[in-house]
């Protein structure tokens, strides 16, 4: 009897020891723990669906402090077979990342990333197992990657589009191959209980992909999304949650003239990968003890605040951030989003409590946007909030398929409101600079990180807006250095924000 398994990961980030960096003890995550669970034979193959190289303080550290590639390391030891790429393994430019790549034994999948003249740089590929299985495979990445990042660092390449590029790759897969997978680092444009379109851009498509596209398979991420198994149009999928807290279990076996599939996801387990740990543990006592580098002893600390609470009234830290924005740029006013990690400072703060609270490696941007577009771009944002049963709450939307408490900026030096008791794009009543109403013609110069910068979140008003000034130090050392100097938060700027309702 024919048969296959494949074990599959995606968005680990860097995250490699069983941490996510806030707490001290060890917690059950990380591809150290994830490939304990590992049992490979001839007909097993091990996959990863990108975003390996960036996002965790270990990425971070690693930046400042050559210590080798022990991401590449360490899924060599695992025994991965292949992997397709995701949009933030380009955030350190594609030069970067093939000498990244370089280091891995695994097959690199991903045929919409093409040289100029569109020939796929890491093409489809097809795996005989031991007992005979034809095992086709392609790699996709999201086509966002064109929007987000700095085209520096895509010179020489191009991101094309998922489904386009795949259709004859297709084709020709299933003429030789008895089962065929995709791997697409992107995630779900529709609500998978009702099947309602929740996203009509093209950074999500993989509810196309299963209608469009004749796989077998669609291993899907991106969004660090639990979605469990199940069948669309015909093709099993799933998707995992990030930082490498679980993995996914696919079987298949060919039974009476046909090839049936389960899947399963698991928990990534208490028990680490001895021979993978005892390589990793040395550089990762450095990043601990980095990570605890002491930066001051604060007045008092800052408690943790519900994200609806942060959204409405922000939090010392937040200021600290627009005042550090503000200070560097010289901007009017300057955009600070949430994040999805829990916001709140101890009295003793670390370096570890800045990337906690500041997670991404940004840069700052500063744009003149007219008060017509930064109206917009603040209805885009109000959409955050909705009523229910009376109280205000979260929109779904911003929480599935994806949590996305990054993409609600507060507005420091701006004084606004937002009713949530009027519809959806009318919901900006007041609307001031320096106590006067903001006209559309008027013009504003805005500091935001270079995500937002591009577009990021479903912004293309500040995408549009004509750049300023870029900055080249990252917005989380420039945090670190204003707290060096002043040893305490700031008191300014104040935010001016009402939310009624």
């Amino acid at each position: 009897m024919k048969h296959f398994k494949i074990y599959y990961t995606s968005d680990v980030h860097g995250y490699l020891w069983p941490t996510d960096y806030i707490q001290k003890t060890e917690q059950n995550q990380g591809l150290i723990n994830v490939a304990e669970n590992y049992k490979k034979d001839g007909n097993t193959l091990i996959i990863d669906g990108g975003d390996m190289y960036q996002g965790s303080p270990l990425m971070q550290y690693l930046k400042k402090n050559d210590e080798g590639d022990p991401v590449s390391t360490m899924m060599n030891m695992a025994g991965y077979d292949y992997v397709t790429l995701g949009n933030h393994d380009f955030n350190d430019g594609f030069d970067v990342l093939k000498e990244r790549l370089s280091h891995l034994n695994a097959t690199v999948i991903a045929e919409n990333v093409t040289d100029e003249q569109g020939n796929s740089l890491y093409p489809a590929q097809i795996k005989t197992l031991a007992d005979g299985t034809k095992i086709g495979l392609i790699g996709l990445v999201t086509d966002y990657i064109n929007i987000w990042e700095d085209p520096m660092h895509l010179s020489g390449i191009k991101i094309e589009s998922p489904l386009i590029k795949a259709v004859k790759t297709i084709e020709h897969l299933r003429k030789e191959a008895d089962i065929v997978i995709g791997i697409y680092h992107g995630g779900f444009e529709r609500d998978l209980a009702t099947g309602t379109v929740v996203s009509h851009t093209t950074e999500n498509i993989a509810w196309q992909l299963t209608e469009k596209l004749d796989l077998d398979i669609l291993l899907t991420a991106h969004q660090h999304a639990a979605v469990e198994p199940q069948f669309i149009n015909d093709t099993l999928t799933l998707q995992l949650r990030n930082q490498a807290t679980s993995y996914a279990e696919i079987d298949g076996e060919f039974t009476d003239d046909n090839w049936h599939f389960s899947a399963q996801i698991n928990s990534a387990g208490e028990k680490s990968n001895t021979d993978m740990k005892s390589i990793l543990q040395p550089i990762n006592n450095k990043v601990e003890k980095w990570l605890d580098q002491p930066l001051a002893r604060l007045s008092n600390p800052v408690a943790i605040e519900k994200p609806i609470n942060l959204a409405q009234y922000g939090n010392d830290f937040l200021r600290l951030v627009a005042k550090v924005q503000l200070v560097a740029s010289g901007a009017q006013i300057t955009l600070q989003g949430l994040n999805n990690n829990p916001s709140y400072l101890p009295q003793e703060m670390t370096l570890r409590s800045i990337l906690q609270n500041y997670p991404f490696d940004n840069s700052l941007v500063v744009k003149r946007v007219n008060g017509k577009d930064l109206r917009s771009a603040l209805e885009h944002t109000a959409r955050y909030f909705v009523i229910n049963d009376g109280q205000l709450a979260l929109n779904p939307d911003w929480l599935s398929p994806k949590v996305e408490h990054y993409n609600y900026d507060l507005v420091y030096g701006l004084t606004y409101t937002i009713n949530v008791n009027h519809p959806f794009g009318k919901r900006i009543t007041e609307f001031k600079y320096n106590g006067k109403n903001i006209a559309d013609t008027d013009e504003i110069t805005v500091a935001m990180n270079n995500y937002r910068a591009v577009g990021g979140g479903d912004f293309p008003e500040y995408a549009k807006a004509q750049t300023m000034w870029s900055g080249d130090q990252s917005i989380q050392d420039m945090i670190i250095a204003y707290i060096g100097q002043y040893k305490e938060l700031p008191t300014e700027p104040k935010l001016q924000l009402s939310v009624t309702y």
